[in-house]
């Protein structure tokens, strides 16, 4: 059954236009998220390919510029969707930019060498369509934080797909039948695959509505658990991981200790260097907090220069003396900072489940005392600070 041209078109056109809208303000919403405004242009380029489709059934174009034209806008838009999609995912790679360019000129060539043949012209077309949607569907599956980003992912990787099946069936078309879909708008085969293709292509930008939408509330909930200086948890972050040890030792009697730890004249380095580099000095302590730890460990910024690290299972009844030992090794040197050196010193505290407390306060509090008395006793000499 024929499809009524200009109803196709006025279709296709407010389709498109809502699409690009729809990204300009996901991109004005987001501006500091990744690929957000690749997928913009995208939107665009698929626009303009829409509006060459419309010009040409409106006015007289010479022969092969408007699939041409219309091929160029089109697949250059899909590789700006596989290459937004790969930056909104956290895929970055090397030469990029060269990369992209690259494809986009060979595209641009290929199309134009294929200007006069339909069923070529439609085979390539297609197949390199599916072969973007199919690499846009498993960057969106890949590796996903957790299972709340895969379900708000998922509606974006279903339009991507329905439209590989369409574009596929059409490009299938036009190997097995080509006189089905050559004869370009006028051909039936060809009106219902884009009509469908367009209208799956709704469904990706709603899914993108929505991948976005989870992404900034992910980062929203990750500021208020993580310490903007550092980015280890915070305050609130830590809490919630005691009670939860808290629980576990008091369902399983798996013992957990805690342990805190506290910069020894921290004062000095911000009144020698500035306080760019104190923020600098608990950087680094963090990071080689982090990577001192075993991955069953958890450790946090309470505030100012006071760090908490929680340990769990066995190591936490036996091995805590040897972990603080490590921790001292590992966390006590010398640091390069912007306007100087400092030689870092730490004052720590121990504190384990249940003996020296039953409850996350009474834990805290003797960790703390433990600490203030370790300062107390060989803090007296703030860190050697050499200004450069």
């Amino acid at each position: 059954m024929m499809l009524d041209m200009p109803t196709l078109m006025l279709v296709l056109a407010a389709l498109a236009v809502s699409s690009t809208l729809v990204f300009l303000l996901l991109w004005l919403v987001n501006r500091d998220m990744p690929g957000v405004s690749l997928l913009f242009y995208s939107s665009v380029l698929s626009l303009l390919s829409v509006v060459t489709n419309f010009l040409t059934t409106s006015i007289q174009m010479p022969e092969g510029l408007s699939p041409f034209v219309s091929n160029s806008l089109s697949l250059t838009g899909g590789l700006l969707i596989v290459e937004g999609v790969m930056l909104f995912r956290g895929f970055v790679w090397r030469y990029r930019n060269l990369i992209f360019y690259t494809l986009v000129a060979l595209l641009m060539l290929v199309s134009w060498i294929n200007r006069f043949d339909a069923q070529i012209r439609y085979i390539f077309h297609d197949g390199i369509m599916v072969g973007f949607g199919l690499v846009t569907a498993v960057m969106l599956l890949w590796r996903p934080v957790d299972v709340d980003e895969l379900r708000a992912n998922l509606l974006a990787v279903f339009g991507v797909l329905m439209m590989v099946l369409s574009l596929g069936g059409r490009g299938t078309m036009a190997i097995l039948n080509p006189d089905s879909v050559v004869q370009g708008l006028g051909s039936t085969a060809t009106q219902w695959f884009m009509l469908a293709t367009v209208l799956f292509y709704m469904t990706w930008t709603f899914g993108l509505s929505i991948a976005c939408y989870s992404r900034a509330r992910h980062e929203v909930l990750l500021l208020a658990r993580e310490d903007s200086l550092t980015g280890m948890p915070n305050r609130r972050s830590l809490d919630e991981r005691l009670d939860l040890a808290l629980a576990d030792a008091q369902r399983n009697g798996e013992g957990f200790a805690v342990i805190m730890i506290d910069v020894n004249g921290f004062k000095s380095v911000n009144d020698v260097l500035g306080h760019r580099a104190g923020d600098q000095l608990l950087q680094i302590l963090g990071k080689r907090l982090k990577e001192t730890l075993r991955g069953v460990d958890y450790a946090g910024r309470l505030g100012g220069d006071e760090f908490l690290v929680i340990v769990r299972g066995a190591l936490a009844l036996q091995g805590i003396d040897a972990l603080i030992v490590r921790l001292k090794e590992t966390l006590e040197r010398k640091l390069d900072l912007r306007d100087g050196q400092v030689d870092l010193r730490l004052s720590l505290g121990v504190a384990q489940w249940p003996q020296d407390g039953d409850n996350i306060d009474g834990l805290l509090r003797a960790a703390d005392l433990r600490m203030y008395a370790q300062k107390h006793q060989g803090a007296q000499v703030s860190i050697p600070v050499l200004a450069s």
